[in-house]
């Protein structure tokens, strides 16, 4: 009952922006989207165990599902980038999918790609968003294996120019696939006109309306 009144009201929200863009003669494209917060690939591992720490002091059993034991689905694979989408994703969700709460000190990304594989299930939720200004990138899921990985660098960087991921590019650092498959998957996304096939690559690709830039690293938009 409660989540039916929960998509009510997102909906004469939705509704009301719409009648007062009309009313200001502005065009606002608002859609309500599942959303899911996961970690920035080029995160490093500290921060991402203090994000689990954190997430998980919060949310508490939610985080059973990445802890060690056979019966729980999302403990593979054992990477800290996994473990802290997972943690992250509770807490966003908790907090009702506010775009400060899948910050993390700015190693959040907020994804309309469901991250969710085999028998781990990541919650989601539904969010209004501002497609009007809302930008969109395609990054590595945090799920991926190194092979599904590295296909993907391949795949990408025959068809765009990867140097930006080469030794001396601004994108080398940190020097991990994960990192490099969302540089180059990002690079192929923009090339082919943003379309959602575009991020597919074999679902490792999640489409998301946070900037994964970081430092000298700037992920290529294109409007």
């Amino acid at each position: 009952m409660a989540q039916k009144q929960k998509s009510m009201s997102l909906a004469s929200f939705s509704l009301f922006l719409l009648v007062r863009s009309l009313n200001l003669g502005e065009t606002i494209a608002a859609e309500i989207l599942q959303t899911w917060c996961v970690a920035k690939p080029s995160s490093s591992d500290s921060l991402l165990r203090d994000n689990i720490d954190f997430a998980c002091d919060h949310v508490q059993d939610e985080c059973n599902p990445i802890k060690l034991g056979n019966s729980n689905p999302c403990y593979n694979p054992n990477t800290p980038i996994h473990h802290a989408s997972f943690a992250m994703n509770a807490y966003y969700q908790k907090k009702e999918r506010h775009q400060w709460n899948c910050n993390f000190e700015n190693s959040g990304l907020i994804s309309i790609t469901n991250p969710s594989y085999a028998g781990c299930i990541y919650k989601g939720g539904a969010t209004l968003m501002d497609l009007s200004s809302a930008g969109k990138w395609c990054v590595a899921t945090p799920s991926a294996n190194n092979e599904m990985l590295q296909e993907s660098i391949d795949y990408a960087c025959s068809h765009v120019d990867c140097s930006i991921i080469k030794f001396g590019g601004s994108c080398y650092d940190p020097s991990n696939l994960i990192s490099h498959a969302s540089v180059a998957m990002n690079l192929y996304y923009q090339a082919n006109g943003k379309l959602d096939s575009s991020c597919d690559f074999k679902g490792t690709g999640l489409i998301v309306t946070s900037d994964p830039s970081y430092a000298n690293c700037k992920f290529e938009f294109r409007k």
